[in-house]
């Protein structure tokens, strides 16, 4: 018997667009997946989303522009009148194509009114009301001087409007507070409480009486974010003017750092900050909405609950859907019979489309509320205590106890954020993160040190090591950096 070299069976997984499109909404942040359903409504006659009026912060049912729970404000966008199914029916193509994996769903933005979904009572009669349709568009000091009216006492209310109408074009103020402070009669330090109320407010950085504290302004907010780049904030604070000139071998050689460090904080300023904040309001607050520009939002809501924490998905209890494929009238009936078949083989795709669509949603809200619970019930000391009591966990550890891949559960945290109860809005990968514990201990020394003695990162490692967290010296330089914390020389 001749032994011949026979081919292998061997086993070749066979990836289906079907797979490919599911997994893509399973990715897409809460704006991207609006910016999908807009544009799945529009190009399918099939699909009849009903949205249901939330604050898109707390999940809270809303009845005016205001969230009455948490106070933030949701602006309204004017909504350009979509075809009806009817005049979508007249312009059926020949050749319909399968959906396709890389969809264009989240290149283009589908404006939609925020105030004309889910009609209460109280608003019903507005329909009829011509001047209800004119675009509500506020200004931008109206806009402060609202948000103000929640943060400040009654009678600083003067202050606020001499604050928010001292305010240039660019969003700078223009008089000093002293000067506030002499008009009304008032002590100045009230002035300054009103005016530090003032820069907590969007966009960031309004209120500044300069570049610099501008600058700084919009660093802060970012850093409850994101990490910026260890040298950004010393270079805004202390080198804005050889930043400007682009003189960076300067700054290199003052600092006694390398050019790529100079470099990437540069990078980081230039791209994410903005000189001149009141000229980010047309793009953030107004009707047009072009810029791309979007806010952070929750997808996650965890909430303390008689005995346990609950969570609850924003986007479950804002959308419904439904497909209808039942299209019989008259105008139908008397229609020739190829035609006939035409539109129902046409509405027919399209309702398995719309199905499909509508499934995988559905099942990102399953896989998504899945994680979050598994998280949630693991990080409990987390949620009661702080950031101290967070436990360590990894992706793969979730996807094995749910019985998931380790990539599904990836793209379910990515680009996806909670709110905690205390009212903390934290991404979702910071649960996976063992190092935040470590680095508030780190921050913690670093504020409670003494001037005259900074404690290097040989002092907090051994100190650390101490304290029965044991931790190498360039690993507490590696934390230090992440934070955006200065050496002790630069401290």
């Amino acid at each position: 018997m001749r032994l011949e070299p026979r081919p292998r069976p061997e086993q070749v997984l066979h990836v289906s667009a079907k797979l490919i499109t599911s997994s893509t909404i399973l990715h897409l942040s809460s704006d991207e997946l609006d910016r999908a359903i807009n544009q799945e409504q529009m190009e399918n006659p099939t699909l009849d989303v009903i949205e249901q009026r939330v604050c898109l912060y707390c999940g809270t049912p809303m009845y005016g522009s205001a969230c009455a729970n948490c106070g933030h404000y949701m602006p309204t966008t004017p909504l350009a009148p979509l075809s009806s199914h009817v005049a979508r029916e007249s312009e059926i193509p020949a050749h319909e194509e399968h959906i396709a994996a890389q969809s264009s769903w989240t290149s283009q933005q589908t404006l939609y009114d925020s105030d004309n979904y889910g009609f209460t009572e109280a608003d019903s009669d507005d329909e009829y009301d011509p001047l209800s349709r004119i675009p509500n568009g506020e200004t931008l000091p109206e806009i402060l001087l609202q948000q103000l009216e929640a943060l400040i006492a009654p009678d600083d209310a003067l202050i606020a409007e001499q604050l928010v109408g001292n305010l240039n074009e660019r969003g700078y103020l223009e008089i000093s507070t002293q000067e506030i402070a002499d008009h009304l009669q008032v002590p100045v330090k009230r002035v300054d409480y009103v005016l530090l109320q003032l820069q907590t407010l969007e966009p960031f950085g309004i209120g500044a009486r300069n570049l610099r504290e501008c600058l700084l302004i919009q660093l802060a907010a970012l850093s409850e974010q994101e990490t910026p780049p260890p040298l950004a904030y010393i270079l805004v604070d202390r080198y804005l003017d050889l930043l400007g000139r682009n003189q960076l071998h300067e700054i290199v050689r003052q600092l006694k750092v390398t050019e790529q460090e100079v470099q990437q904080a540069s990078t980081y300023i230039r791209s994410k900050l903005h000189p001149f904040p009141a000229h980010t309001y047309n793009d953030t607050y107004s009707t047009t909405l072009g810029n791309g520009i979007t806010y952070i939002r929750p997808d996650v809501i965890i909430r303390k609950g008689d005995t346990n924490f609950e969570v609850e998905l924003i986007e479950e209890k804002r959308y419904d859907f439904q497909v209808e494929t039942g299209y019989n009238t008259p105008a139908e009936q008397q229609t020739p019979e190829f035609a006939r078949h035409e539109v129902q083989r046409y509405i027919h795709h399209h309702g398995d489309r719309a199905r499909f669509f509508v499934d995988c949603i559905r099942r990102r809200w399953r896989t998504l509320k899945r994680v979050a619970e598994l998280v949630v019930d693991y990080q409990r000391e987390f949620l009661e205590k702080g950031i101290r009591f967070l436990r360590p966990l990894t992706r793969a550890e979730v996807a094995m106890r749910l019985n998931l891949d380790e990539g599904t559960v990836s793209r379910a945290t990515a680009n996806k954020y909670a709110l905690l109860p205390n009212g903390r809005l934290m991404p979702f990968s910071d649960f996976f993160d063992s190092s935040l514990g470590i680095k508030d201990i780190i921050r913690e020394l670093i504020q409670s040190e003494e001037p005259r003695h900074r404690l290097s990162d040989e002092d907090l490692a051994r100190i650390l090591t101490m304290q029965g967290t044991p931790l190498a010296r360039r690993t507490v330089t590696k934390y230090r950096e992440e934070m955006g914390i200065g050496s002790s020389r630069e401290r």
